[in-house]
């Protein structure tokens, strides 16, 4: 875990050296859905983001909330989960939850004052998931390290208001001893959200 806090504590030092004073600051509640991977499809949920974005260079905290994170087959307390003999491994219904928070550095095209900004963004965080079943036998939960690649686009509207498209793969690294899901994970997620600007360059 001291790893893991030392790693963030380095990309925020070095993100925040980077940005120029006259950035920014931005605020963007947004809804995310996962598209592909481990987890759970189409589903997703709340979250939103803080950032300061300079000419060419940014940064940013983002927080996530998704319902029905993993998917209930890939659960490992759950042995033979929903296999066609119902009658001796019965389906279970999983709850599973997570929240993420994370740091990434953001790379902008499109100068001061651009209407179109496209930009990459590349980070990383933590990811706390937790799982709640029909017994106390199956509530768990874990923290884990992950990395986030991706990229977006900003849509001004106004010196205030803006639509923000995000696009990002993000990678879990689980650990062997986790309870609840012992692999390593990644998906896809998009997410659309409205920036408001807090601050004017």
């Amino acid at each position: 875990m001291r790893i893991r806090r030392s790693l963030f504590l380095i990309v925020l030092l070095v993100a925040c050296t980077a940005v120029r004073a006259q950035a920014q600051l931005q605020a963007t509640p947004h809804l995310g859905v996962n598209l592909a991977g481990d987890a759970e499809f189409r589903r997703g949920g709340p979250g939103g983001s803080v950032a300061y974005w300079g000419d060419r260079l940014g940064f940013e905290v983002e927080y996530m909330h998704y319902f029905h994170f993993f998917k209930d087959k890939n659960v490992d307390i759950v042995p033979n989960n929903c296999t066609p003999d119902v009658t001796q491994f019965p389906c279970i219904d999983l709850n599973t939850r997570a929240r993420s928070i994370t740091g990434s550095v953001v790379g902008l095209l499109g100068g001061k004052g651009a209407r179109w900004r496209p930009y990459g963004t590349a980070g990383l965080g933590i990811i706390h998931a937790w799982i709640e079943g029909p017994g106390e036998q199956y509530d768990v939960g874990q923290n884990i390290l992950a990395v986030n690649i991706g990229g977006g686009l900003r849509y001004a509207l106004n010196t205030r208001l803006g639509i923000r498209s995000d696009w990002r793969y993000i990678r879990g690294f689980a650990d062997e001893d986790n309870e609840a899901y012992r692999k390593d994970y990644g998906f896809l997620r998009a997410t659309l959200g409205v920036t408001v600007a807090l601050t004017r360059k």
